[in-house]
């Protein structure tokens, strides 16, 4: 039984991690770094924010972060938005300028979800 526990335990545990900046200098690391985040579906950083959690960020570090970034939210505003609510997915408005209707979608599919 208390392996069992322990597992579940676990598991709830790593959920609850989340991405943490690179610490390497290298700038495709901070490039997946904001490909990742913003496949999280993750609202932007910006830099004085990435700052706050790794003072030593470079100036094409942030780029790098902010060009991964763009391609993630693109591929993250691919999914359907209808699903992405029904599935009681939270989601942080960052397709909103790309897709004026996006969070109209949204909220109907969780309203849908709420409904069942």
């Amino acid at each position: 039984m208390k392996p069992v526990i322990l597992l579940i335990f676990g598991g709830l545990l790593s959920g609850c991690v989340q991405l943490q900046p690179p610490t390497d200098r290298n700038d495709a690391s901070w490039q997946q770094f904001g490909n990742q985040w913003a496949l999280k579906g993750y609202v932007e950083e910006t830099e004085t924010e990435l700052r706050a959690k790794e003072p030593a960020i470079s100036e094409s570090q942030y780029q790098a972060y902010t060009k991964g970034y763009q391609q993630g939210r693109a591929d993250y505003c691919k999914q359907d938005p209808f699903v992405l609510g029904f599935n009681r997915k939270i989601y942080y408005g960052i397709c909103n300028d790309l897709n004026r209707i996006y969070l109209h979608e949204y909220w109907r599919g969780k309203n849908a979800r709420a409904r069942r």
